[in-house]
């Protein structure tokens, strides 16, 4: 190992030394992470300093370049981190961060929160259409966008699929589907599991109808489609990512 590795493990293994780190790094070094870019020497040992990293075991990676892996210790719970290292003139000049797995959350009982449910409410009309997976009756899967998709209560969601959708066929045949909500902005993922079935009653096909977005009520003025409900079982994600990690994540399980 090169007299810069064992430089670097040994600084991110101790308590921050801004006066090291900054003799090590380049005028114009970067960091970079799945949030953003920071620039300049200054920026990237401040953010060097404020990371977890002096509580994890540090090790250099069997792969080429100049990668390291902290990994938290026996028992102790964070994240694991990965931080490729950039060289140029003896210097470092970028630090690329991600994570290394992804943590579970603990399961906590399936209820979505307001501002959950307010996500669903408003993809469409924040132009983050949700998608959803189905089995269609040969078995095969099948994913298709659907702006209709609504929350009916803390554990379930509505829609109204179309009469030539084939969705409604489908769901009675295998119930079971799943649906992903994404804002590319914020960076917030939220991955839906659950079964679907068929609303016979008018009541909810109504409610459901006049509580979609207009512009997919003007699909089926007659009516002809079919309505949803979406009972779910599980919700995992996160609101976004921060540097060190995911913001509120959550593990909606039902019966948990």
């Amino acid at each position: 190992m090169s007299d810069l590795a064992n430089t670097v493990m040994a600084l991110l293994g101790a308590p921050g030394d801004a006066a090291a780190w900054t003799a090590l790094i380049a005028p114009d070094a970067t960091y970079e992470n799945l949030a953003e870019t920071l620039e300049g020497r200054d920026a990237v040992v401040e953010r060097l300093l404020a990371m977890p990293f002096a509580s994890l075991q540090w090790e250099r990676l069997d792969h080429p370049g100049f990668i390291l892996r902290g990994t938290p210790q026996t028992g102790a719970g964070g994240r694991t981190f990965v931080l490729t290292i950039t060289e140029r003139d003896g210097l470092i000049a970028g630090f690329g961060q991600q994570f290394y797995g992804v943590p579970k959350s603990p399961a906590t009982p399936m209820v979505m929160d307001a501002s959950l449910r307010e996500k669903i409410d408003t993809a469409l009309a924040n132009k983050h259409p949700m998608y959803i997976t189905y089995v269609d009756p040969q078995g095969r899967p099948q994913m298709s966008m659907r702006g209709s998709i609504l929350t009916l209560g803390p554990d379930s969601l509505g829609l109204w699929a179309r009469a030539s959708s084939g969705l409604a066929t489908s769901v009675a045949s295998n119930p079971n589907v799943a649906l992903i909500y994404r804002d590319e902005t914020a960076r917030s993922i939220y991955v839906m599991a659950g079964r679907a079935r068929v609303a016979t009653d008018e009541a909810t096909r109504r409610a459901i109808y006049d509580a979609m977005a207009v512009p997919e009520q003007r699909h089926d003025f007659a009516l002809l489609g079919a309505a949803l409900v979406i009972d779910l079982d599980q919700i995992t994600g996160n609101a976004g990512f921060a540097p060190t990690g995911p913001i509120d994540p959550i593990n909606l399980l039902r019966g948990a």
